[in-house]
């Protein structure tokens, strides 16, 4: 059997993050002294709630590679193949911690892919390798369909602010746009694994047409074989929106929503809102 491993980072259909195949391994929240597990001693609900008023801003922590060894011995020692797909190693070190677990079992039928992406950009990547898995493709294909269409699967994302993400380090080359945004929302995306300033408009309504227009400007591909997921900070009206929106630009009905998990939520705050679309060989 081939087990996909991830992190919490990834957000993708419910089916999927429990499906008997698929583990997800945890990253921290740091409130204070007090690390917890995220999704595991720490719900979205419960984040979202603190949040507005930790003092100070929590932080985050990767996961340990014993995290990650502990999952690759009970697989491996069971006889399963194994391919890790991680959010991307310039965003955490997560990527890193599961590469030095892989190493104190050299022997084992172990794959780790850096997804050069987050939230639900590495869900598609997950939903796909899953759905490979289950059609009996090896886990050499899949690693290597994954390394193929990671950059294939672009995530757009809107914030109401930079200030978490300039808090937390994760900036990256949207460092460009701090001190310009007096009246303007960011539009941002992940390019290469690192943060990218995409444009600037003028209201929070701009900013969703914008991310669903700059969508259908980059991907050409139309009809079910589209794929898209739409992930939320507490907006969830305005998530359903925008992903009608892009299932009718994509023409396509494989639209998921999901809420942003708190590991990432502690970087991009309240009201963010983001898609990536997937185009797969069935469009």
């Amino acid at each position: 059997m081939i087990r996909i491993i991830t992190d919490s980072t990834c957000e993708a259909p419910r089916e999927v993050l429990t499906h008997p195949a698929v583990t997800v391994v945890p990253l921290y929240v740091v409130f204070g002294h007090e690390s917890l597990r995220d999704q595991v001693e720490i719900t979205r609900e419960d984040f979202w709630r603190r949040l507005p008023t930790a003092d100070p801003l929590p932080t985050t922590s990767q996961p340990t590679p014993a995290d990650f060894l502990a999952p690759f011995r009970t697989f491996s020692d069971a006889g399963d193949e194994i391919v890790t797909v991680t959010i991307s190693a310039k965003l955490s070190g997560t990527y890193n911690s599961a590469i030095q677990a892989k190493e104190e079992l050299p022997w084992q039928p172990i794959d780790v892919v850096d997804s050069m992406s987050t939230s639900v950009g590495l869900g598609l990547m997950v939903r796909h390798a899953l759905q490979m898995a289950e059609a009996g493709a090896t886990r050499q294909e899949i690693v290597q369909a994954i390394e193929t269409i990671r950059a294939s699967v672009p995530i757009l994302f809107s914030v109401d602010t930079l200030e978490y993400l300039a808090r937390g380090g994760r900036i990256g080359k949207a460092q460009a746009f701090m001190g310009t945004l007096l009246n303007f929302k960011p539009m941002l995306g992940i390019t290469d694994g690192v943060i990218v300033p995409v444009s600037r408009v003028r209201s929070r309504r701009k900013a969703l047409d914008a991310l669903s227009e700059t969508h259908s400007q980059t991907m050409t591909a139309r009809g079910p074989g589209v794929q898209i997921g739409v992930t939320h900070a507490g907006v969830a009206d305005e998530a359903r929106s925008v992903a009608a929106d892009l299932g009718r630009v994509f023409e396509t009905s494989d639209v998921f929503v999901a809420e942003l998990g708190a590991v990432l939520g502690v970087h991009t705050g309240p009201g963010m809102i983001g898609a990536a679309v997937y185009a797969s060989d069935r469009s």
